[in-house]
């Protein structure tokens, strides 16, 4: 504002200048020239008073992607699983497909199976030894990859039973995703560690509950 004023004190007193007959051409081109720098200096320093007002404004908090992942919630279940075990060391854990709490309890979706990778991972690192059940024994090579998995159950070799299994239901509530996770010995199906947690919808992918 003050800046305003000192232009406009400026403007006036170079008009009265220019109203005299007995001003020089040389005169009038300086006049041109310091109005110009002062101009000039004028609009910088908006420029900087208006950045340093958006700098000190609150915006609050804004967000297009969350960094929240799936993998922190597998880590949370692990972690509440892991704190529950009713006085027990699982010697080897076998993680199951979430699947949808409905009537056959059989159906899954991207988001049970991801939930099952990620707690694999999440048990070993907590130092659980994970057994994989979808391992062939042996490495096909093929021309399009060099493959060990498979999910044919007839082509897949008999494994050491697990001592315990890890598994749970996924129930779709308002706002998110309710996980029951459960850790159950394998033989007697004792429930021996169990938590929830809710994962909200607007971190999941689209096609992450897309069976449900």
């Amino acid at each position: 504002m003050k800046n305003v004023v000192l232009f406009a004190t400026t403007l006036a007193l170079l008009g009265g200048c220019e109203m005299t007959k007995q001003v020089a051409p040389e005169s009038t081109e300086a006049q041109q020239s310091d109005m110009e720098i002062l101009y000039a200096m004028m609009k910088e320093q908006e420029r900087n008073e208006a950045s340093q007002a958006t700098a000190m404004q609150d915006i609050g908090f804004i967000s297009y992607r969350h960094r929240k992942e799936i993998a922190n919630y597998a880590n949370q279940i692990a972690l509440e699983l892991s704190d529950t075990v009713l006085g027990q060391k699982p010697e080897s854990i076998a993680v199951a497909s979430f699947v949808n709490f409905n009537e056959s309890l059989r159906d899954t979706n991207q988001l049970g199976n991801q939930l099952a990778e990620s707690l694999m991972h999440q048990m070993q690192k907590l130092g659980y030894q994970a057994l994989d059940f979808k391992a062939l024994g042996k490495i096909e090579v093929t021309s399009s990859g060099d493959l060990t998995f498979s999910r044919n159950a007839n082509r897949l070799r008999n494994v050491q039973s697990p001592s315990h299994l890890l598994t749970g239901t996924m129930v779709y509530r308002p706002r998110g995703v309710e996980v029951n996770a459960r850790l159950l010995e394998f033989n007697t199906s004792l429930v021996i560690a169990s938590t929830m947690v809710t994962i909200p919808y607007f971190i999941l992918d689209e096609q992450a509950t897309a069976s449900r």
